[in-house]
């Protein structure tokens, strides 16, 4: 076997393992919490020996990070695409602020990472180092600084109005969300899903008029 094809199942292994050590942290994080997780714990989820995560990060921290990362690239590019089907700026800015919404209703898990950021604990006393919060931050930027252009597109709507208006509908979905899995909304019989649509409606002709 030559040494190229050699180095391209090496790549191929290393990746399988990352990914493997990736999902058993994913699953631990959701079921204990960061504080609750060890890299031990992670490296025996993922069937490996102690040590194994270390070849890759430095700590679950780490790990954490760009799980968190991996999610939020995943929620812009679904924003992107459902927003890419609408031809009118009231349906892009609609289907934006929509799509936010049913980006984390359909993945409890990935609300439960971002929200984790908020919670006392490891990550808060330690936090991430200066690279990390920067990629994180682009990252969370780059989905609301999308929003926030599809919400500028409308007329007479500046791109500071576009900006205060998508964190305020932001914040509006993640508390709807909150309530919603911890089954809040249930017990007073509301619906998430009808909540954001009377916001976005109530949104737009606000600031359309």
């Amino acid at each position: 076997m030559n040494e190229p094809v050699k180095s391209t199942r090496r790549q191929q292994l290393q990746e399988y393992k990352k990914q493997k050590i990736l999902e058993a942290a994913g699953a631990l994080f959701r079921e204990k919490g960061l504080d609750g997780t060890t890299m031990r714990a992670i490296a025996t989820r993922a069937g490996y020996s102690t040590g194994a995560p270390y070849a890759y990060y430095q700590s679950k921290e780490e790990i954490y990070a760009d799980l968190l990362s991996a999610s939020l690239a995943r929620l812009t590019q679904f924003i992107k695409q459902e927003v890419q089907t609408q031809s009118t700026p009231p349906l892009r800015a609609a289907t934006a602020v929509s799509a936010y919404f049913r980006y984390y209703f359909d993945h409890s898990e990935d609300l439960q990472l971002g929200l984790y950021l908020f919670s006392p604990g490891e990550v808060k006393k330690r936090g991430f180092s200066k690279e990390t919060n920067q990629q994180l931050n682009s990252r969370l930027l780059g989905a609301l600084g999308f929003m926030a252009n599809c919400l500028n597109e409308l007329p007479n709507v500046t791109p500071e109005q576009a900006q205060q208006e998508t964190l305020d509908a932001t914040t509006y979905i993640t508390g709807a969300l909150m309530l919603s899995t911890t089954g809040r909304l249930e017990t007073i019989g509301a619906q998430a899903e009808e909540m954001i649509d009377r916001y976005i409606q109530g949104m737009l002709q606000r600031i359309s008029g």
